[in-house]
Protein backbone atom coordinates (compact mmCIF):
# COMPACT_ATOMS: atom_id res chain seq x y z
CA UNK A 1 0.00 0.00 0.00
CA UNK A 2 1.52 3.51 -0.43
CA UNK A 3 -0.50 6.57 0.48
CA UNK A 4 0.12 9.87 -1.70
CA UNK A 5 -0.03 13.18 0.90
CA UNK A 6 -1.08 16.16 -1.00
CA UNK A 7 -1.42 19.57 1.44
CA UNK A 8 -2.94 21.79 -0.47
CA UNK A 9 -2.85 25.48 0.08
CA UNK A 10 -5.91 28.01 1.48
CA UNK A 11 -7.88 29.95 -0.96
CA UNK A 12 -6.49 33.23 1.01
CA UNK A 13 -3.23 32.13 0.35
CA UNK A 14 -3.24 32.91 -3.64
CA UNK A 15 -4.13 35.24 -5.80
CA UNK A 16 -5.62 32.10 -8.35
CA UNK A 17 -7.31 30.24 -6.89
CA UNK A 18 -8.98 28.25 -9.95
CA UNK A 19 -5.37 28.02 -11.31
CA UNK A 20 -4.17 26.39 -7.98
CA UNK A 21 -7.69 23.77 -8.36
CA UNK A 22 -6.81 23.39 -12.07
CA UNK A 23 -3.58 22.10 -11.24
CA UNK A 24 -4.60 20.23 -8.00
CA UNK A 25 -7.26 18.41 -10.62
CA UNK A 26 -4.37 17.39 -13.14
CA UNK A 27 -2.60 16.11 -10.30
CA UNK A 28 -5.02 14.02 -8.92
CA UNK A 29 -5.47 13.14 -12.52
CA UNK A 30 -2.32 11.93 -12.38
CA UNK A 31 -2.32 9.75 -9.72
CA UNK A 32 -5.74 7.85 -10.56
CA UNK A 33 -3.95 7.03 -13.57
CA UNK A 34 -1.76 4.65 -12.01
CA UNK A 35 -1.70 1.14 -13.14
CA UNK A 36 -2.19 -0.99 -9.72
CA UNK A 37 -5.53 0.34 -7.63
CA UNK A 38 -3.95 -0.36 -4.84
CA UNK A 39 -3.47 3.20 -3.01
CA UNK A 40 -5.06 6.20 -1.26
CA UNK A 41 -4.74 9.66 -1.73
CA UNK A 42 -5.34 12.02 1.01
CA UNK A 43 -5.57 15.68 1.00
CA UNK A 44 -5.21 17.93 3.47
CA UNK A 45 -6.93 21.62 2.95
CA UNK A 46 -8.28 24.68 4.23
CA UNK A 47 -10.94 24.64 1.74
CA UNK A 48 -12.36 21.66 -0.27
CA UNK A 49 -11.75 22.30 -4.00
CA UNK A 50 -14.25 21.62 -6.73
CA UNK A 51 -12.83 18.49 -8.82
CA UNK A 52 -13.92 18.07 -12.19
CA UNK A 53 -14.41 14.49 -12.28
CA UNK A 54 -15.49 12.17 -9.62
CA UNK A 55 -13.44 9.96 -7.72
CA UNK A 56 -13.51 7.02 -5.71
CA UNK A 57 -13.06 6.05 -1.93
CA UNK A 58 -9.54 6.33 -2.50
CA UNK A 59 -9.36 9.83 -2.90
CA UNK A 60 -10.04 11.52 0.63
CA UNK A 61 -9.90 15.64 1.85
CA UNK A 62 -9.13 16.63 5.61
CA UNK A 63 -10.40 19.69 6.07
CA UNK A 64 -7.45 21.67 8.73
CA UNK A 65 -9.17 24.63 10.61
CA UNK A 66 -5.90 26.24 10.87
CA UNK A 67 -5.23 29.86 10.79
CA UNK A 68 -4.43 31.61 7.34
CA UNK A 69 -0.30 32.15 6.85
CA UNK A 70 0.40 35.06 5.76
CA UNK A 71 4.40 35.30 4.75
CA UNK A 72 6.88 32.73 2.77
CA UNK A 73 7.53 31.33 5.87
CA UNK A 74 4.16 30.60 7.62
CA UNK A 75 3.18 28.88 4.01
CA UNK A 76 6.24 26.23 4.88
CA UNK A 77 4.67 25.37 8.45
CA UNK A 78 1.66 25.67 6.90
CA UNK A 79 2.39 22.91 4.38
CA UNK A 80 4.39 20.55 7.10
CA UNK A 81 1.52 20.91 9.07
CA UNK A 82 -1.44 19.37 6.96
CA UNK A 83 1.39 17.06 6.21
CA UNK A 84 1.23 15.90 9.87
CA UNK A 85 -2.47 15.83 9.54
CA UNK A 86 -2.49 13.24 7.22
CA UNK A 87 0.27 11.08 8.93
CA UNK A 88 -2.18 10.96 11.82
CA UNK A 89 -4.64 9.50 9.59
CA UNK A 90 -2.08 7.03 7.86
CA UNK A 91 -1.44 5.87 11.43
CA UNK A 92 -4.96 4.57 11.41
CA UNK A 93 -4.77 3.04 8.14
CA UNK A 94 -1.63 1.06 8.63
CA UNK A 95 -3.04 -0.41 11.96
CA UNK A 96 -6.21 -1.19 9.80
CA UNK A 97 -3.83 -3.43 7.87
CA UNK A 98 -3.16 -7.17 8.65
CA UNK A 99 0.50 -6.45 9.49
CA UNK A 100 1.33 -3.39 10.51
CA UNK A 101 4.46 -3.92 11.82
CA UNK A 102 5.65 -4.37 8.08
CA UNK A 103 4.83 -0.22 7.71
CA UNK A 104 3.76 1.54 5.02
CA UNK A 105 4.80 3.75 1.95
CA UNK A 106 4.18 7.12 1.78
CA UNK A 107 4.75 9.97 -1.16
CA UNK A 108 4.09 13.77 -0.16
CA UNK A 109 3.05 15.16 -3.16
CA UNK A 110 3.10 19.20 -4.09
CA UNK A 111 -0.35 19.71 -4.98
CA UNK A 112 0.66 20.82 -8.54
CA UNK A 113 3.32 18.21 -9.62
CA UNK A 114 2.72 15.23 -11.95
CA UNK A 115 3.76 11.59 -11.06
CA UNK A 116 3.99 8.25 -13.29
CA UNK A 117 1.42 5.83 -13.21
CA UNK A 118 4.09 2.91 -12.32
CA UNK A 119 4.84 4.24 -8.79
CA UNK A 120 1.95 2.18 -6.97
CA UNK A 121 2.78 -1.43 -9.08
CA UNK A 122 6.51 -1.05 -8.22
CA UNK A 123 6.19 -0.32 -4.37
CA UNK A 124 3.63 -3.18 -4.29
CA UNK A 125 6.13 -5.75 -6.07
CA UNK A 126 8.64 -4.39 -3.74
CA UNK A 127 7.54 -4.29 -0.50
CA UNK A 128 10.34 -4.53 1.67
CA UNK A 129 12.73 -1.28 0.53
CA UNK A 130 13.30 1.37 2.77
CA UNK A 131 12.10 3.54 0.37
CA UNK A 132 12.33 4.73 -3.41
CA UNK A 133 14.34 7.96 -5.48
CA UNK A 134 14.50 8.16 -9.17
CA UNK A 135 17.65 8.61 -10.22
CA UNK A 136 16.54 11.99 -12.19
CA UNK A 137 12.76 13.26 -13.12
CA UNK A 138 11.65 15.89 -15.28
CA UNK A 139 11.08 19.83 -15.06
CA UNK A 140 8.48 21.98 -16.99
CA UNK A 141 8.50 25.43 -16.53
CA UNK A 142 4.93 27.17 -17.66
CA UNK A 143 5.11 28.03 -21.40
CA UNK A 144 7.61 25.93 -22.26
CA UNK A 145 6.69 22.86 -24.69
CA UNK A 146 9.18 20.82 -23.58
CA UNK A 147 10.60 19.08 -20.36
CA UNK A 148 14.02 19.50 -18.45
CA UNK A 149 15.74 16.59 -17.51
CA UNK A 150 17.45 16.76 -13.89
CA UNK A 151 19.26 14.83 -12.02
CA UNK A 152 18.68 14.17 -8.48
CA UNK A 153 15.29 16.17 -8.88
CA UNK A 154 14.44 15.02 -5.16
CA UNK A 155 16.62 17.83 -4.05
CA UNK A 156 14.56 20.24 -5.82
CA UNK A 157 11.10 19.09 -5.43
CA UNK A 158 8.99 18.07 -2.95
CA UNK A 159 7.00 15.08 -4.61
CA UNK A 160 9.92 13.10 -5.18
CA UNK A 161 10.65 10.97 -2.03
CA UNK A 162 9.03 7.75 -1.17
CA UNK A 163 9.23 7.00 2.27
CA UNK A 164 8.69 3.47 4.31
CA UNK A 165 6.92 4.70 7.51
CA UNK A 166 6.15 2.66 10.94
CA UNK A 167 3.45 3.33 13.35
CA UNK A 168 6.56 5.17 15.51
CA UNK A 169 6.62 7.64 12.71
CA UNK A 170 3.11 8.69 12.47
CA UNK A 171 1.56 11.02 15.48
CA UNK A 172 -1.39 9.33 17.13
CA UNK A 173 -2.79 12.69 17.72
CA UNK A 174 -1.90 15.87 17.14
CA UNK A 175 1.44 16.39 18.55
CA UNK A 176 1.10 20.30 19.34
CA UNK A 177 -2.02 22.13 20.38
CA UNK A 178 -3.64 23.07 16.79
CA UNK A 179 -3.32 26.93 17.57
CA UNK A 180 0.52 26.58 17.97
CA UNK A 181 0.39 24.86 14.25
CA UNK A 182 2.25 27.75 12.74
CA UNK A 183 4.67 27.96 15.89
CA UNK A 184 8.49 28.21 14.18
CA UNK A 185 10.42 26.54 17.50
CA UNK A 186 7.26 23.95 17.60
CA UNK A 187 8.33 23.54 13.85
CA UNK A 188 11.62 22.68 14.41
CA UNK A 189 10.67 20.06 16.53
CA UNK A 190 8.46 18.45 14.78
CA UNK A 191 10.58 18.81 11.42
CA UNK A 192 12.99 16.48 13.35
CA UNK A 193 10.96 14.01 14.72
CA UNK A 194 8.41 12.35 11.96
CA UNK A 195 9.65 11.84 8.49
CA UNK A 196 6.82 13.38 6.68
CA UNK A 197 7.97 16.72 7.34
CA UNK A 198 11.35 16.24 6.66
CA UNK A 199 12.73 18.55 4.01
CA UNK A 200 13.09 16.66 0.90
CA UNK A 201 15.99 17.55 -0.31
CA UNK A 202 17.67 15.71 2.91
CA UNK A 203 15.42 12.54 3.07
CA UNK A 204 17.48 10.59 0.92
CA UNK A 205 20.85 11.21 2.57
CA UNK A 206 19.20 11.14 6.07
CA UNK A 207 18.23 7.72 5.25
CA UNK A 208 20.96 6.54 3.70
CA UNK A 209 23.05 8.06 7.09
CA UNK A 210 21.06 5.71 9.16
CA UNK A 211 21.79 2.41 7.35
CA UNK A 212 17.97 2.95 5.72
CA UNK A 213 19.31 3.45 1.68
CA UNK A 214 17.01 3.98 -1.00
CA UNK A 215 16.23 1.86 -3.92
CA UNK A 216 16.13 3.97 -7.25
CA UNK A 217 13.28 3.54 -9.49
CA UNK A 218 13.95 2.55 -13.08
CA UNK A 219 11.86 4.92 -14.37
CA UNK A 220 11.34 9.12 -13.84
CA UNK A 221 8.98 9.38 -11.39
CA UNK A 222 7.79 12.82 -11.44
CA UNK A 223 7.42 16.07 -13.75
CA UNK A 224 7.92 18.80 -11.59
CA UNK A 225 5.75 22.05 -12.30
CA UNK A 226 7.35 25.34 -12.19
CA UNK A 227 7.07 28.83 -12.70
CA UNK A 228 3.13 28.55 -11.90
CA UNK A 229 3.29 32.01 -9.67
CA UNK A 230 1.90 30.07 -6.81
CA UNK A 231 5.36 27.74 -5.82
CA UNK A 232 6.20 28.44 -2.45
CA UNK A 233 9.85 29.08 -3.38
CA UNK A 234 8.63 31.70 -5.97
CA UNK A 235 6.82 33.48 -3.12
CA UNK A 236 10.02 33.28 -1.22
CA UNK A 237 11.74 34.99 -4.08
CA UNK A 238 9.34 37.24 -4.66
CA UNK A 239 9.66 37.94 -0.70
CA UNK A 240 12.96 39.24 -0.53
CA UNK A 241 13.28 41.31 -3.29
CA UNK A 242 14.27 38.64 -6.47
CA UNK A 243 13.09 38.35 -9.72
CA UNK A 244 14.09 36.45 -12.42
CA UNK A 245 16.44 38.62 -13.52
CA UNK A 246 18.23 39.45 -10.18
CA UNK A 247 17.97 35.26 -8.87
CA UNK A 248 20.93 34.37 -10.04
CA UNK A 249 20.99 30.37 -11.14
CA UNK A 250 23.64 27.91 -9.82
CA UNK A 251 25.68 26.96 -12.53
CA UNK A 252 24.38 23.09 -12.92
CA UNK A 253 21.21 24.82 -13.27
CA UNK A 254 21.69 27.29 -15.69
CA UNK A 255 23.65 24.04 -17.77
CA UNK A 256 20.63 21.98 -17.51
CA UNK A 257 18.16 24.82 -19.01
CA UNK A 258 20.52 25.39 -22.00
CA UNK A 259 22.01 22.19 -22.53
CA UNK A 260 19.99 20.77 -25.85
CA UNK A 261 20.91 16.89 -24.24
CA UNK A 262 18.56 17.38 -20.97
CA UNK A 263 15.53 18.68 -23.05
CA UNK A 264 12.63 16.26 -24.26
CA UNK A 265 9.53 16.52 -25.88
CA UNK A 266 5.95 16.01 -25.07
CA UNK A 267 5.82 12.40 -26.25
CA UNK A 268 2.55 10.21 -25.98
CA UNK A 269 4.13 8.01 -23.62
CA UNK A 270 4.83 10.60 -21.23
CA UNK A 271 1.54 11.78 -21.78
CA UNK A 272 0.39 8.61 -20.92
CA UNK A 273 2.43 7.67 -18.17
CA UNK A 274 1.63 10.81 -16.35
CA UNK A 275 -2.02 11.37 -17.03
CA UNK A 276 -1.55 14.09 -19.45
CA UNK A 277 -4.36 15.24 -21.40
CA UNK A 278 -3.47 16.08 -24.92
CA UNK A 279 -6.26 18.11 -25.62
Amino acid sequence: MIVFAIPFRGKNTTNDWNGCVKRLNNTLNSIFNQTDNEFKVIVACNDIPELNKKYDERLEFIVTDIPTPKKWLEMAIDKSWKLTVIAIRIREILLEQNNPENGIYVMPVDADDLLNCNIAKYVKEHPYENGFVSKDGYVHYKGNNYLTIYKNLHTYCGSCNIIKMYLEDLPEDYPIPVELCHDIENAKILNKRYPIRFDHNIVVDKYKENGKEFSILPFRSTIYIKDTGDNISDIHNEEKGLNKKDNKLHIGVFIKKVNPFTKKRFSKKIQHDFGIDSN
